[in-house]
């Protein structure tokens, strides 16, 4: 029974091929996400007054202040996961990727979930009198069409994660050419991506545009590239799969999750070296994932990678349903203290995220997964 439910719901891939660790990954990320969202949902609704308060709880508390920057992991691992086939087709003469086929492979495998939520979403709003039609309609269509950020230079109203989509989406448009880079001798591509990375995180922090765009996260995407080049490449596998680097990779994902980012009260030189190794730091914990026999079985261990499967479906809808049921189980306390009731909140509003977000990925994003019908649009159109 365990091993049909495992198959119903894991990710369907193009390729056949499928790579649990890469889905464990994903839920590291979408675990911090909800872990911010809740976190920040109880600081801001709760009205009890509490014995003691958010700066007692220490470390959690703090890893979850930090949840957002599970963004920047998806970033990276959007990097690697589209710039796969192209660095086996540049780097070990594989299969040719052909772009109408890749753009198509995008739309259909994405766009369909998104356009169900974001309506659904936009209905649930309009029925509840949240804002009104003249403020709701206009915002709906530009995220319809991922230009909420370019146009009103704030967050999308429907739901502020959408954001974030806005942004894959550009470096969705861009990236075939920056794979291109992978046609180039090793040393040579990589001191460019490098080279590129930290650049642009210098311009960062002297011009900040008034909107979000890929220009303030592009390094986290060469970053996936970078980690497509060497996992291709196999570079230093034996010594990545080393016992010792287990050890490696729980003080990088302490940094993760602990490293000042957004710590802009430091001084400009040690804020800096934080933005400029934070993309680095990121890559390589993955890179010891895919490569490390030890972290892959825990991070390919039994459900997580299926909830980590669902990621898409659960980062569209978690923000909504917090937002729904927070109404009611705010009004639920277990002690006068912060902790507790933080942690309580955490489960009850995880409960309706992961199963709202089950129904809509089995039954929404799951299908679209198959690239069976995007061969049949591919065949229609010769």
């Amino acid at each position: 029974m365990v091993s049909s439910i495992y198959n119903r719901f894991r990710r369907i891939t193009s390729s056949q091929l499928y790579f649990p660790e890469i889905d464990g990954i994903r839920f590291l990320a979408i675990s911090l996400v909800i872990l911010f969202h809740s976190h920040g949902y109880f600081a801001e609704k709760s009205l009890l007054l509490y014995s003691d308060n958010d700066k007692h709880s220490g470390l959690l508390n703090l890893i979850m202040q930090n949840g957002d920057r599970g963004v920047e992991l998806f970033f990276v691992l959007s990097g690697f996961i589209l710039c796969l086939p192209f660095a086996q087709q540049f780097i070990n003469n594989g299969k040719k990727i052909l772009l109408a086929k890749y753009y198509l492979r995008r739309v259909t495998r994405l766009e369909p979930p998104y356009i169900i939520a974001m309506t659904l979403i936009f209905v649930l709003q309009l029925a509840n009198h949240v804002r009104p039609l003249s403020v709701l309609l206009p915002s709906w269509l530009a995220s319809l069409i991922y230009s909420h950020n370019l146009i009103y230079h704030h967050a999308p109203l429907l739901t502020v994660v959408a954001w974030s989509l806005e942004i894959e989406i550009q470096f969705y448009l861009l990236a075939p050419f920056l794979f291109r880079l992978l046609k180039l001798k090793p040393a040579v591509r990589r001191s460019l991506i490098i080279a590129a990375t930290l650049l642009l995180i210098c311009l960062q922090s002297v011009y900040h545009p008034p909107f979000r765009s890929i220009y303030s996260y592009a390094q986290y995407f060469f970053i996936g590239i970078l980690l497509a080049d060497f996992y291709v490449s196999n570079s230093a596998s034996r010594l990545f799969n080393h016992k010792s680097i287990v050890l490696v990779a729980i003080l990088l994902l302490t940094a993760i999750c602990l490293w000042p980012v957004k710590d802009i009260s430091a001084d400009s030189i040690g804020y800096l070296f934080v933005q400029l190794t934070f993309p680095f730091i990121i890559g390589l914990f993955y890179y010891i994932v895919l490569k490390n026999d030890i972290v892959k079985k825990i991070f390919s261990y039994k459900f997580v990678p299926v909830i980590g499967g669902m990621c898409y479906s659960i980062y569209l809808l978690h923000y909504t349903i917090i937002s729904i049921f927070g109404r009611f189980t705010m009004s639920f306390h277990l002690t006068s203290y912060y902790l507790p009731n933080l942690l309580l909140q955490i489960v009850l509003l995880g409960i309706p995220v992961l199963l709202a977000s089950s129904v809509f990925y089995y039954y929404i994003e799951r299908p679209f997964m198959s690239s069976k019908w995007t061969d049949l649009l591919m065949k229609k159109n010769k």
